[in-house]
């Protein structure tokens, strides 16, 4: 066995041992997962007679892609191998954000970015955060979004404002990751929500 020959095998089963996470580009996804529905306190309060247009967040890469990112250290981004979201996460975020407001109820429409109706304010935005981080050994997850309302109108904005939540996950399973991804995506759209009832 010639020199080089053996070094290619120890690479080789070096690489088939890492488990977990790893690098970019992705091997093809064997788990394929999605955020949890949307949750909301129920409410009796009058439905505002307005017409709301929910746009995707913009994002850039590594986020903008369906990867489950995680940060094992500050200066390293990897994603879980062998898994991975339904849709890009800013697909998935705009979606929750949108069926989340129709779930709470106080704004009467609530439509897409893709609708024809003619709306009277869009909620748009940039999606900086969607990952696990480790902290103290323990995957935590973090969502951050800069959100815009505007005034179709106008086309001048009404407000602005960071959303920033974290959760950490109940354990370092992907199942667990999911799930805090879940718990922690009802929280900033409960956030935006009440934050946008009030510009309205």
């Amino acid at each position: 066995m010639t020199i080089a020959l053996t070094r290619l095998l120890i690479a080789t089963a070096t690489t088939m041992a890492l488990a977990g996470c790893t690098v970019f580009p992705d091997p093809p996804a064997h788990q394929i997962f999605q955020l949890p529905e949307p949750t909301a306190p129920e409410t009796t309060a009058e439905p505002i007679d307005s017409i709301l247009r929910v746009s995707t967040p913009l994002a850039v890469a590594p986020i903008d892609s369906p990867r489950i990112l995680v940060k094992p250290t500050p200066h390293e981004i990897r994603a879980y191998q062998g898994s991975r979201w339904s849709n890009r996460a800013p697909v998935l975020v705009g979606t929750y954000l949108l069926e989340a407001f129709r779930v709470d109820g106080r704004v009467a429409t609530v439509v897409t970015d893709t609708s024809a109706v003619q709306s009277d304010l869009t909620l748009t935005g940039d999606l900086t955060r969607f990952q696990a981080e480790y902290k103290h050994g323990k995957p935590v997850i973090h969502l951050e979004l800069n959100m815009q309302l505007i005034d179709e109108r106008s086309r001048k904005p009404v407000a602005s404002k960071r959303f920033e939540t974290s959760q950490l996950a109940g354990g370092e399973s992907i199942e667990s990751v999911v799930e805090a991804f879940g718990q922690a995506s009802d929280e900033l759209a409960r956030q935006v929500i009440d934050w946008a009832v009030a510009q309205i």
